[in-house]
């Protein structure tokens, strides 16, 4: 993964910078003004983050932050002391980022966990697959070798990994219908009728609706082209 992150990148170098954890090194001031620049938009003309950078930097008055801590409830906190308006604006920016795999248009670093296509999936779920993944290549293994049985029908059956398999599937199962739930409960508080289908299936109805129209015009072209009288 060393190999792939983009690791020397300059934006994710001044990103980092926003952690409470660095904050007092002579680093965290100079990418902190590096992300400044970068994000010069956000800040107003008439302000010069850097001075704020600086006093933040060596603030002995902030509240302690642990490795582990929530960075954006610890930054909540900073931003309503109101004494960096023009750094404000700057982590605000920063840490509006999206980065989870739930966007659309979401790629897995790793290659192998979501596709070029489009995906709904959750964060504790993509975190799972590549957890597994990761172990997996770290091992130089499949999950078939990992569990494999040397005799199919008389070896001993991993009564661990069985349980976590259908601990796992009620799990699912249960948050599925939980949200089954939800939805059909704002349904009824709003009004709202059920969904007729996926995104998917209300395309392939739109193209199936589109070809049955073409087909009935050219139907009907026909018709009042046989009907004319013809003239010799």
């Amino acid at each position: 993964m060393q190999a792939k992150l983009p690791l020397k990148s300059k934006t994710l170098q001044a990103l980092s910078s926003i952690d409470p954890v660095v904050r007092g090194h002579s680093q965290a001031v100079i990418q902190l003004k590096e992300l400044a620049i970068i994000m010069k938009h956000l800040v107003p003309t008439e302000s010069d983050p850097s001075m704020e950078i600086l006093r933040y930097n060596v603030d002995p008055n902030l509240a302690n932050y642990e490795e582990g801590d929530d960075i954006v409830k610890w930054w909540a906190h900073v931003i309503s002391l109101g004494k960096y308006p023009a750094l404000t604006q700057v982590i605000r920016g920063a840490l509006s980022i999206f980065h989870g795999p739930l966007v659309e248009s979401s790629f897995s670093l790793m290659g192998d966990v979501i596709d070029k296509k489009s995906a709904n999936m959750r964060i504790s779920t993509f975190n799972a697959v590549q957890t597994v993944k990761y172990t997996l290549r770290s091992r130089r293994r499949t999950g078939i070798t990992m569990f494999k049985r040397e005799d199919v029908k008389l070896g001993p059956v991993d009564k661990t990994v069985c349980r976590n398999i259908r601990a796992a599937g009620k799990k699912d199962k249960s948050f599925r219908e939980k949200r089954i739930e939800e939805r059909k409960k704002r349904q009824a508080e709003y009004g709202c009728r059920a969904s007729c289908g996926s995104a998917e299936r209300a395309k392939t109805t739109a193209q199936a609706e589109e070809r049955q129209a073409r087909l009935r015009h050219v139907a009907k072209q026909k018709m009042q082209l046989d009907a004319r009288p013809w003239r010799h």
